[in-house]
């Protein structure tokens, strides 16, 4: 079959898996309950459920706008067939939390790739999620995973990288799929950004300052200076999180990468990808941990909030 698309082929093949466990719809009805007078029609809220199932997932207000998991899946494969991008080996995740309040999906683009400052590489990551349940407003973003470290790396420069809308008559999907058809223009110039961090370098109080913001720490940054020598974590301190920075920091990065902020930002990366956690609910983490990351990186460098 003739098209004018070059990734038709590679996007075709995606389509064949099916949805996995996102291939269910999701409706709504009035919410109903029982008093002494009878049945009782609560007028300004909608339950949502699953359609496949029955199961109540959420109650929300007659504003609530859902997007079905389906439809953005849809539209996010459309746009990356149109795109310029190199689709070739393009592999897809579709993340459902349990009882499908919340759906990840997530594009790996082997071929859409790069080279970092420190002499390794990567590629680019497309990202779609969306819930039902309330905890996510509906995302769409562009992001690079790294190859030696694995790190999923944060968008520093870019906030028109990330599509984010809440759930309301103002979330427009079609606004984040022109977005991310802006990928290969963001990563040319999120590089330029990673090569001037290269070349930046830090003392103890720019790393400490950087940390601590990542940590969510408001003590004293002279008492956690304190707290450290060049080459250890904080003792007296108690935070995972900033142990966690410190350790990967002292003992990979800075050794490998230099004492500047390209060697920070991938702490910070590090951090959001692989520090262990105690969460079940693995999707929501994971995304709770970028976006702590990004604006703890972004107000770092002093940059617009996105």
């Amino acid at each position: 079959m003739q098209t004018l698309f070059n990734n038709h082929e590679h996007i075709q093949a995606v389509r064949n898996n099916g949805y996995g466990s996102a291939d269910f719809e999701v409706a709504h009805a009035s919410v109903l309950f029982k008093t002494k007078y009878g049945t009782q029609t609560f007028g300004t809220k909608d339950v949502y459920y699953r359609t496949d199932t029955g199961e109540p997932i959420s109650i929300h207000g007659k504003r609530y706008k859902p997007v079905q998991y389906t439809d953005m899946i849809d539209k996010t494969r459309d746009m990356l067939e149109r795109s310029s991008l190199d689709c070739t080996d393009i592999k897809e995740s579709i993340q459902v939390s349990p009882n499908g309040g919340m759906c990840l999906v997530e594009y790996s683009l082997p071929n859409t790739n790069f080279k970092t400052p420190d002499g390794d590489g990567g590629h680019a990551k497309i990202m779609a999620l969306s819930s039902f349940n309330g905890v996510w407003s509906f995302v769409m973003s562009l992001g690079f995973e790294q190859w030696a470290c694995l790190n999923s790396q944060v968008m520093i420069n870019n906030p028109a990288s990330i599509y984010k809308a809440r759930h309301t008559n103002k979330l427009n999907i079609d606004a984040g799929i022109r977005m991310l058809g802006k990928t290969a223009d963001i990563l040319e110039n999120e590089i330029e950004t990673w090569h001037t961090m290269y070349n930046t370098a830090v003392g103890r109080h720019d790393v400490a300052k950087a940390f601590a913001t990542t940590a969510n720490y408001t003590g004293d940054l002279n008492v956690l200076l304190q707290d450290i020598t060049d080459y250890n974590k904080p003792v007296n301190v108690k935070n995972k999180t900033l142990s966690h920075l410190y350790d990967v920091y002292n003992n990979r990065y800075r050794p490998n990468m230099g004492a500047n902020q390209w060697a920070v930002y991938n702490a910070i990366t590090d951090w959001a990808t692989h520090a262990p956690s105690k969460s079940k609910n693995v999707i929501a983490l994971g995304q709770r941990r970028t976006e702590q990351a990004t604006t703890a990186v972004r107000e770092w460098l002093q940059l617009e909030a996105a």
